[in-house]
């Protein structure tokens, strides 16, 4: 069955000439056994519903982290999807509660809470242990029941413990009442959702201790990482990469070929063969195009699945998709976590997903409850996917990294310091609360939103309004989109949103064409018009950056050059747009526009400054081909070394030599800390990329990308390759000092 489904697409794929560049198969036992459930210490009760579920016998992994977590030890368990982590800390809390002790389940979004509470209720039911969710749709009739008689097991989400702590004291009551806390797939926490988490669990452990479970899929886990993320002391537990079962991988080698065509091409053949589909995308726009066109392709019947679009709609998709009313989805990373969406035939990633960790969390959602899985990955004429497709063995072989994410960030330390002062009222700036913390108290007291007396900080009413107003999903300000009308059609975060939404811009929304009319970032506001749905363009923006200031954190050397990491305040410009056909050279715009007045947006972050050095044999024209493609291809490294996204980073290159690269994401997401971290392995694979690359002097195979500012122009490969393979010999003279001058280019 696995080689004939691999030869029929192998025979589709190849009138649109792509090949299967390596085809990987992923055998899976079941993890080491444990003890039977029988000499558990376990409750009878317990004991007997776990046989009459099917569970005899624990794996090994189950019965560490049961003995771990009854003995009250911090633990996080890492296990491959359904792979049984949750019954590993659901047992034993389940044990505790039936001697009266309360647990609280935190999921990251809303979907996967609701998702999991009929898993839990089917082993807590029977055993008459108590349970809810508590969220923003809990209706007010059961939020009264869940205070007045608080459940043994409550599940949520970190959003409503961060509005919920401070603004509500029957919630309050219902969250520090608790003696345990699971927070489930630890895996979605990088980034800025990380920071949040970390302030979440200060919060919840008021600065000192309390006992917390983690579980997660597989990532780079340690006891470093855990007090990183918890602020506490714990150990790490593993048990299985994957379910049982097989997985076949397939890489494809798409060549010049448009992914999104391609991706709409495969998702709509295997949906006709009765496959169920599952198409990832990274970017929200992507995932409508595709959806578009497979349309074309004789394939309506294939929904989208992404952030910034209803939740109604998102949740129709989940139902659908399920029950079988529809065969294929294609999603952004809003399907990667666990909601269970029934059995899957075949994921394919219509991009090289950020990192290893993700790309194993969405290759598990295939060949789910014991079948076979197969996995598709299209692989361009992108800097990595042609790395990997010289090297497909390294794609399989990768390390998992862990999760990257900034403790520091002085926009989340402020709305958790300030959420934490509104629970409170009032607090004493000693010991126990962080500098950081203090810092934040500071820039309130500007903000006339809380005073300090006597080394006391104290909230002030205006507190409130703006703990009520932040978010935990993004550190940047939220753009609502809005048609004529004023009807709301979604939202997008500043900084990327300046990506998608500037005007005259193209905008998909639920497989539907809108242009954007205005946007007016002094109130956060955009405005859309419906377009024809046949439009044969598509457009990017025209933009510049500008680093106005650098605060450096720490310095050190790399290859002898000096670099640093630190504060990094930015300026965008949006100055226009560029359309490109559609079915045309997605390299080469058709034409370009520029706006009487650019959009400006400035924020600040975290970034790396490297100063290259000058040179002899190049002039200032070759000189600055030489940084820009230097630092396009550094950038595209960081998604091998760093896990970053095509997006995550953003750069700036002068003529001066110094290269810029920072976190796309007010605040800064620790992802440019990481590439900082690893500067010499990220120059050692961009030196692979530009010195192996068959192009003239340039191509989106090397140093092209998608998100240039000025459209992939004064770009040298050869020329980047010199100047990295000079630097790496130790072949050049960067003793002259010399300050950021020039115009940058982007």
């Amino acid at each position: 069955m696995s080689t004939e489904l691999i030869d029929r697409v192998s025979e589709r794929l190849s009138y649109f000439n792509v090949k299967i560049a390596h085809i990987f198969t992923e055998t899976a036992l079941e993890p080491d056994l444990g003890a039977k459930v029988e000499d558990l210490p376990l409750g009878g009760n317990l004991k007997q519903m776990l046989k009459q579920v099917g569970i005899h016998r624990l794996y090994k992994f189950q019965e560490e982290a049961y003995n771990k977590i009854s003995h009250g030890n911090n633990v996080m368990i890492v296990s491959g999807t359904g792979t049984g982590k949750t019954e590993a800390f659901l047992i034993p809390l389940l044990d505790l509660a039936l001697k009266g002790e309360r647990s609280v389940l935190v999921y990251p979004t809303k979907a996967l809470a609701r998702d999991q509470l009929e898993r839990v209720r089917r082993l807590a039911s029977p055993l008459g242990v108590e349970m809810g969710v508590f969220d923003g749709d809990t209706p007010e009739k059961e939020r009264k029941r869940l205070y007045e008689n608080p459940p043994h097991i409550l599940i949520t989400n970190p959003d409503m413990i961060h509005i919920g702590l401070p603004l509500s004291y029957r919630f309050r009551r219902l969250i520090r009442t608790a003696d345990h806390f699971v927070f489930d797939e630890v895996h979605s926490y990088d980034g800025v959702l990380g920071s949040h988490i970390r302030m979440i669990s200060d919060r919840l452990r008021e600065l000192t201790d309390y006992h917390v479970i983690g579980s997660s899929a597989t990532i780079d886990a340690s006891p470093y990482l855990f007090e990183e993320l918890f602020g506490v002391k714990g150990e790490i537990i593993y048990g299985s990469p994957r379910r049982k079962g097989v997985a076949i991988h397939a890489l494809l080698n798409i060549g010049s070929a448009s992914r999104w065509t391609l991706s709409a091409y495969l998702t709509a053949f295997l949906v006709k063969e009765g496959y169920k589909v599952l198409t990832f995308v990274d970017s929200q726009q992507m995932a409508e195009l595709i959806a578009k066109i497979t349309a074309r392709f004789g394939e309506e019947n294939i929904h989208v699945h992404r952030a910034g679009i209803n939740k109604e709609d998102r949740l129709k998709v989940e139902e659908s998709i399920k029950s079988g009313k529809i065969k294929g989805v294609i999603a952004t990373p809003t399907l990667e976590l666990g909601i269970d969406i029934g059995d899957l035939d075949v994921v394919i990633m219509a991009e090289n997903p950020p990192n290893y960790t993700k790309y194993l969390q969405r290759a598990g959602r295939a060949g789910r409850r014991s079948k076979i899985g197969y996995i598709f990955t299209l692989l361009g004429e992108d800097p990595i996917d042609t790395y990997y497709l010289r090297k497909p063995t390294e794609f399989f072989n990768r390390k998992v990294l862990p999760l990257t994410f900034d403790v520091s960030n002085k926009e989340v330390v402020k709305i958790h310091a300030a959420a934490y002062l509104a629970e409170k009222g009032s607090l004493r700036l000693g010991r126990v609360i962080p500098k950081a913390w203090v810092k934040a108290y500071e820039e309130l007291v500007k903000d006339g939103k809380v005073k300090i007396e006597n080394n006391v900080v104290s909230a002030l009413p205006p507190l409130y309004s703006y703990v009520r107003s932040t978010y935990l999903r993004s550190t940047g300000p939220i753009v609502g989109l809005y048609d004529r009308d004023g009807n709301r059609l979604g939202e997008r975060e500043l900084p990327v949103a300046l990506y998608d939404i500037y005007p005259q811009a193209i905008y998909f929304i639920s497989k539907r064409n809108y242009i954007v009319e205005d946007v007016k970032l002094d109130s956060l506001r955009a405005t859309l018009r419906r377009a024809k749905d046949d439009l044969s363009y598509y457009t990017k923006p025209v933009y510049s950056t500008h680093l106005l200031s650098f605060e450096e954190i720490e310095e050190r050397k790399v290859f002898g050059l000096p670099v640093k990491y630190g504060i990094s305040e930015i300026m965008i410009s949006v100055d226009g747009f560029a359309t490109y056909e559609i079915s045309g050279n997605k390299n080469k715009p058709k034409q370009e526009f520029f706006y009487k007045e650019p959009i400006i947006f400035t924020y600040t972050t975290k970034g790396v400054l490297i100063k290259h050095p000058i040179l002899e044999e190049f002039n200032e024209f070759d000189s600055i081909e030489a940084y820009h493609a230097t630092e396009h291809v550094l950038i595209s490294s960081a998604r091998v070394v760093a896990g970053a996204s095509m997006t995550d980073l953003a750069g700036i290159s002068y003529p001066t030599g110094h290269v810029v690269i920072y976190d796309s994401v007010v605040g800064g997401s620790g992802v440019s800390k990481l590439l900082y971290d690893r500067l010499e392995e990220a120059y050692d694979i961009s030196i692979d990329i530009t010195g192996k690359c068959d192009c003239e002097d340039g191509c989106p195979k090397c140093i092209y990308s998608p998100y240039c500012g000025n459209n992939n122009k004064m770009l040298s490969r050869r020329k980047s390759h010199r100047l990295m393979t000079k630097i790496k010999l130790g072949e050049f003279d960067n003793s002259v000092e010399q300050n950021i001058n020039g115009k940058p280019i982007v």
